[in-house]
């Protein structure tokens, strides 16, 4: 008896599934998503393709070729996200680039973010992209323009240290000559 009843209603679903379909469109809702996103992460956080590949974790990215591609940012881009893991070296299905890359993008996301320095970095000093996707300490004089990317949490002392940033939006700021 049971039997019957789960086969009935199955049975009915299936009769229907076609008027849902149609009444669904009819009111604008579609079952299918033409978004056209690689990927769906958490708040802040998304996946890019590397333009070329990123050799270490923590580095800054720019916008890439296209809206799905992300490249290395140098001192004069703007940058977009942290970029916290590295392109695979070693892949026997696909090329290196083929595989979309975790990104954090600047001002979205609530948690800190490690950084590459370029040098010796204070704590509370402003960073400032540098090349290579590195990050500095915001100059105080010498003219020109850069990006603001965030706020130094701990130190570092050497060029390739991992620090520890509050990261913000990206905003201009031009440097006293």
């Amino acid at each position: 008896m049971k039997h019957m009843l789960i086969l009935t209603a199955v049975a009915l679903l299936l009769a229907a599934l076609p008027w849902l379909i149609t009444r669904a469109k009819a009111a604008g809702e579609f079952l299918t998503n033409a978004i056209s996103a690689i990927n769906i992460t958490h708040k802040g956080s998304g996946t890019r393709l590397a333009d070329a590949s990123f050799t270490a974790r923590y580095l800054l990215a720019k916008q890439g070729s296209d809206a799905t591609h992300i490249a290395i940012c140098t001192a004069s881009d703007k940058p977009f996200a942290v970029v916290p893991d590295m392109t695979p070296t070693t892949d026997q299905a696909n090329s290196d680039l083929s595989y979309p890359l975790p990104i954090n993008m600047l001002g979205l996301n609530e948690d800190t973010e490690r950084m590459v320095a370029s040098g010796a970095i204070a704590v509370d000093d402003m960073l400032v992209p540098d090349a290579g996707g590195k990050v500095k300490t915001l100059p105080t004089s010498g003219g020109g323009t850069t990006y603001v990317v965030g706020k130094a949490v701990t130190a570092a002392a050497a060029n390739n240290d991992l620090i520890e940033a509050i990261p913000c939006f990206p905003y201009l700021v031009t440097i006293p000559s």
